[in-house]
């Protein structure tokens, strides 16, 4: 959805929710919170075939106006994945890979918009296009570089689980909010999936990602 489309919608933080049926849903004593993103349980695991170089991502950066710093999230007590308010902040899930890793997802989720700050960089995913280059910086300052191979929607709390993951083949997974917003939840409806795969020191695609099925997303 285009910048102009989201302006209707109220200024919110958005929740991204990795849940599925049965994965930590809250009840009515236990409300939802507002950065939610329920995890899977097996997403605590320990760090398998990082690779000599792997490093934690500190900034990112692509076309159309998307930077943003990069900063370690960690799970609420109930389970759901909090992100910075500020929305020129992504949040990066450290139990999943590491940009340099040789297997695993690197997921990097940030606010399309907040009541605070308005819009932010991450809102540019909705018009990012196929084929566009996202450069990931690590904490050893070397720039990893993805290409954008497919984008997806998923609803709320039903992102894939091998988002959340260490294993698999490296990719990168970028995270926003999109849909109708919806007044009486205070929440998007779904959520957007940028996926991108490793370029290779010559510029090639090191594999193509489809990415788990899901409807395209509008450019």
């Amino acid at each position: 959805m285009a910048r102009h489309r989201l302006a209707a919608a109220i200024m919110t933080a958005c929740g991204l929710s990795a849940a599925a049926a049965g994965w930590l849903l809250p009840t009515a004593s236990q409300p939802r919170p507002v950065n939610a993103g329920f995890l899977p349980p097996d997403t605590h695991r320990p760090a398998a075939d990082t690779g000599a170089d792997a490093s934690p991502p500190t900034h990112i950066r692509g076309p159309k106006d998307f930077e943003a710093a990069v900063v370690p999230v960690a799970a609420t007590g109930n389970g759901a994945l909090a992100l910075p308010e500020d929305p020129r902040t992504g949040g990066w899930w450290p139990l999943g890979a590491t940009v340099g890793s040789r297997r695993g997802t690197v997921l990097i989720a940030g606010h399309v918009d907040t009541r605070r700050h308005g819009f932010g960089p991450f809102a540019a995913l909705h018009d990012m296009p196929l084929g566009a280059r996202i450069e990931v910086v690590g904490a050893d300052d070397h720039i990893r570089a993805y290409r954008i191979t497919a984008r997806r929607t998923y609803p709320q709390e039903k992102l894939p689980t091998d988002l959340f993951t260490r294993s698999g083949t490296h990719r990168l997974a970028l995270i926003t909010c999109t849909g109708p917003y919806d007044r009486t939840t205070s929440r998007y409806q779904q959520n957007l999936v940028l996926y991108g795969t490793p370029i290779a020191p010559d510029g090639r695609v090191a594999h193509r990602e489809t990415g788990t099925r899901g409807p395209e997303q509008p450019r």
